[in-house]
């Protein structure tokens, strides 16, 4: 507590009478921040990564030393960061996706719209469309089948579960069932290995009218230094976790976090897409493309 005190992260009520009668107290702008999280501000997760982070940092420089990738990293023991849970479910179905409105009147409409989430995580996106869209279905795919239980789990603690199913799936793989309206990827199109590839598989997926919906960092377009405080984070981020992840793989794209928007058309344009639009949604770190075919 006299840490956090001594780093502002904390008032300090009490000064008098030694350590133990001391009274501290969170200011309320840090309450957000820190201690509420179904606020979208919240950030207290970020401490979960940044240990993780620094957990591989030894078989991370060797990685580099040697052109390697470094081992996959566990989650255990800090456990899984529960990213962006508050932004999905106050923003993404009553704001972000009704502000593009074809695709909101379709998710309203009859017959019930199909959506895919792929990269969908522990579910949260998924979840808030369903929560926002009576009507629809939504599949989720991940790679990481501990995620994909903790996705079917939010599901059923949200009342969604009989609309939103979950499966362990490579996005970049062959075979995805079913035909879409819409498929969805948030922030995870610069985590994987082969981008062109799950793009190639979304496009595979989509109803004649269907779209592709993509969220990923809000970097400028050319590089520049010194850069923008949100971009120096995105890089932050790139170098210890995003890029050194997709290295594994012998074909990786290697792409890294700092994706701009010529990588991704030319992503988009590999895969077969016939235009990329940067739509007009106005986000802290996040830009959102829309493609179709």
């Amino acid at each position: 507590m006299e840490h956090q005190a001594a780093r502002g992260l904390r008032g300090l009520e009490a000064p008098a009478g030694g350590p133990w009668p001391r009274r501290y107290r969170l200011p309320p702008a840090h309450v957000p921040v820190l201690a509420d999280p179904d606020d979208v501000r919240y950030r207290a997760f970020s401490g979960v990564e940044v240990v993780r982070a620094g957990r591989w940092l030894p078989q991370l420089v060797q990685a580099f030393r040697t052109g390697g990738a470094p081992p996959p990293l566990p989650w255990a023991p800090e456990g899984r960061a529960d990213y962006h849970r508050a932004v999905f479910l106050n923003l993404l179905g009553k704001q972000w996706l009704p502000a593009i409105a074809d695709v909101h009147d379709r998710l309203r409409a009859e017959p019930p719209a199909r959506v895919a989430d792929l990269a969908c995580g522990p579910g949260w996106s998924a979840i808030a469309i369903a929560q926002a869209y009576p009507l629809v279905r939504v599949d989720g795919f991940d790679l990481d089948p501990d995620v994909i239980a903790a996705a079917r789990r939010n599901a059923g603690q949200a009342g969604v579960s009989g609309r939103v199913t979950f499966a362990v799936t490579d996005a970049s793989g062959p075979g995805l069932p079913g035909r879409y309206d819409l498929v969805t990827i948030f922030e995870g199109l610069h985590d994987m290995s082969r981008p062109t590839d799950a793009l190639r598989a979304a496009r595979g997926m989509l109803e004649t009218s269907g779209s592709v919906i993509i969220a990923d960092e809000l970097v400028a377009d050319e590089f520049t230094a010194p850069a923008s405080d949100l971009e120096c984070y995105h890089y932050g981020w790139s170098v210890v976790s995003c890029l050194p992840a997709a290295m594994g793989d012998p074909h990786t794209s290697a792409t890294g976090a700092v994706m701009r928007s010529a990588t991704l058309r030319r992503y988009a344009q590999q895969a077969g897409f016939r235009s990329v639009e940067v739509l007009p949604l106005e986000t802290d770190t996040w830009r959102f493309y829309r493609l179709t075919p």
